[in-house]
C-alpha cells in the first residue's frame, strides 16, 4: 500500500507540508490507492494566529513554534 506523509497545523488543521507519495509495487495500478497519514505540527497557521485574540500580551508566550521540519525554522 502507498503511503503520503502530510502535516498540518495542530489547530486549524490547515496544510504545513504535503510529502511525496512513497510508491508500493502496485503503484500506478487501477484502482490503487494512496493512504494519506497525517502527523500534527506547530500550533496554527500565520492566518489563524494573527486572528486569535491575545489574552496575555508576554513576548514569546501564547504561540508555540513549529516542529522545524522543512520550515527553515529551528526554534
Amino acid at each position: 500500500m502507498c503511503y503520503q506523509v502530510v502535516e498540518r497545523y495542530s489547530v486549524c488543521r490547515c496544510l504545513y507540508y504535503k510529502h511525496a507519495v512513497d510508491p508500493c509495487q502496485a503503484y500506478g495500478q487501477r484502482g490503487h490507492t494512496v493512504q494519506e497519514k497525517t502527523v500534527l505540527v506547530g500550533y496554527a497557521c500565520q492566518l489563524h494566529t494573527s486572528h486569535r485574540p491575545d489574552t496575555h500580551p508576554v513576548p514569546g508566550h501564547g504561540v508555540l513554534p513549529d516542529s522545524g521540519y522543512q520550515s527553515g525554522y529551528g526554534g
